[in-house]
């Protein structure tokens, strides 16, 4: 699987485009390192450029993205959260 959230438009060059290219490799990589030892297991990288833009490789289906994508929301409002008196967490 390879996402460029922000619609990755053939022949664009930027950032995005750049680390697209770099994430499919380390993917080849990634994934025959993981053959050669006898591993399949689900995984996901994700980078964000510095505009905001995600991109992302993996093997993850649809429903642990959308898991994923919660988890991050819950940890997001608990950074936003005011922390509890004696809480060293933040």
């Amino acid at each position: 699987m390879s996402k460029h959230c922000n619609g990755l438009l053939s022949g664009e060059v930027g950032p995005a485009a750049i680390i697209e290219q770099i994430l499919g490799e380390a993917d080849a990589v990634f994934r025959q390192r993981l053959k050669d030892r006898g591993f399949e297991l689900p995984y996901l990288v994700i980078v964000v450029t510095p505009d905001g833009q995600v991109v992302l490789r993996g093997n993850v289906s649809a429903d642990v993205l959308r898991s994923f994508g919660e988890d991050l929301k819950n940890v997001a409002n608990e950074l936003e959260a005011p922390p509890d008196p004696g809480d060293t967490t933040h």
